[in-house]
């Protein structure tokens, strides 16, 4: 089968603090600690068999780009990608995959060859203290697609079916091309949905979210603040286009960051002026560039404001504590989806949010080395690759 893989230079920085299973693995929590030169690259591979007899053989039909595989792909001045997350090369790249299965081990019983699927792509282990405290999105043993184990940029794919999701109802609202499309972006907006919703307690009816980055991520954010009832959703960006689309999926305004500060005017004067000085009661920063966005956040938090870390930046930024004491304003990191794929996909398949219009390009899968390229200018929303057309 063809697929995409990535390959690597294993080079521990100096002062790095790699386990010993790491080191002797080869792979690494934070793969920017140890992994030089990706390269990434279209080739044959043999497709894969069912081992478990839970497991599930999908045809991938649309997987998306992420962010944190453009910073897969994007390297800093010493070689080093830029993703500060688990990662074992090689590796087949792709967390957010929708596909139609194709086989299914005797122990599988919610599908059947034919339905059109999203995947789960983190593989917790159900035993470590962060599962039993029902935060398996925090498993220290888990495996997952795209990262650490192989994911959905291949004609061909295995999961286990209690990571399987079924896009039955989606279907029956939508055409077969959009339903596949639909449950790619079910990923990146349960990314959302968990920081937002399970991590930080969401939204009461008619509050002000200001949601900083309008990626996948952060577009997803603002339709869900949207649909919970925000009364003032505020979202900013580098990106004039990225800001339309996010006035069409659910922001009051959107605002390009860029053209603000050639104005002298800075995002937290605007969600101040937008909320009658009050601020905002959730902030989501989507963007990975909290080092900018930070002071934003703090100098607009709300009394008793939310701040929801969804975006990844590799390196440290400095926190004025002080502006969070004095607002009573709570930080939540959050990380991965689990949780929040059944709830998005209910929400996608009822009509209350439609993520469709972030779709902004599309590549088959021989030219998806071209499709990161293009991800990593930032203009885009969602690119998706489609293995099999």
């Amino acid at each position: 089968m063809r697929a995409i893989e990535i390959t690597g230079e294993w080079s521990p920085r100096e002062g790095s603090r790699l386990s010993k299973d790491e080191q002797a693995g080869h792979w690494a929590r934070n793969a920017a600690d140890a992994w030089r030169n990706p390269r990434w690259t279209v080739v044959d591979r043999p497709a894969p068999d069912l081992i478990r007899p839970d497991d599930v053989l999908i045809r991938s039909r649309a997987v998306g780009i992420c962010g944190s595989d453009v910073h897969l792909y994007e390297t800093d001045a010493s070689g080093y990608v830029l993703l500060p997350y688990r990662v074992r090369l090689p590796l087949v790249p792709g967390h957010e995959i929708a596909g139609e299965v194709v086989e299914v081990g005797p122990a599988v019983h919610n599908v059947r060859p034919g339905d059109p699927v999203a995947v789960q792509t983190l593989q917790y282990c159900g035993r470590c203290d962060a599962c039993r405290a029902g935060l398996a999105g925090h498993c220290g043993e888990a495996e997952d697609r795209g990262f650490n184990l192989d994911g959905g940029m291949a004609e061909l794919m295995i999961s286990r079916e209690s990571n399987v999701r079924s896009l039955a109802a989606v279907r029956e609202r939508h055409s077969e091309r959009d339903t596949f499309e639909i449950g790619a972006l079910c990923e990146p907006a349960s990314v959302a949905y968990v920081g937002m919703f399970l991590r930080a307690g969401g939204i009461l009816p008619g509050a002000a979210v200001a949601v900083h980055g309008c990626g996948p991520i952060g577009l997803a954010a603002v339709a869900l603040a949207r649909a919970a009832g925000a009364a003032t959703v505020l979202a900013f960006d580098t990106s004039s286009s990225r800001c339309k689309l996010a006035e069409e999926l659910g922001a009051d305004a959107a605002y390009d960051v860029v053209a603000l500060r050639a104005q002298g005017v800075q995002a937290a004067d605007v969600i101040l002026e937008n909320t009658h000085g009050e601020g905002a009661d959730m902030s989501v920063e989507a963007a990975g560039a909290a080092g900018a966005i930070l002071p934003q956040i703090e100098g607009s938090l709300a009394v008793g404001g939310k701040v929801v870390f969804l975006g990844s930046e590799a390196g440290a930024v400095p926190m004025q504590t002080m502006a969070y004491m004095l607002r009573g304003a709570t930080v939540h990191g959050s990380i991965g989806n689990i949780g929040g794929l059944d709830p998005v996909i209910a929400l996608q398949a009822s009509g209350r949010i439609d993520l469709r219009p972030m779709v902004t390009a599309r590549y088959d899968l021989e030219h998806a080395v071209e499709a990161v390229e293009r991800a990593s200018q930032r203009q885009d929303a969602k690119i998706l690759i489609l293995p099999n057309g």
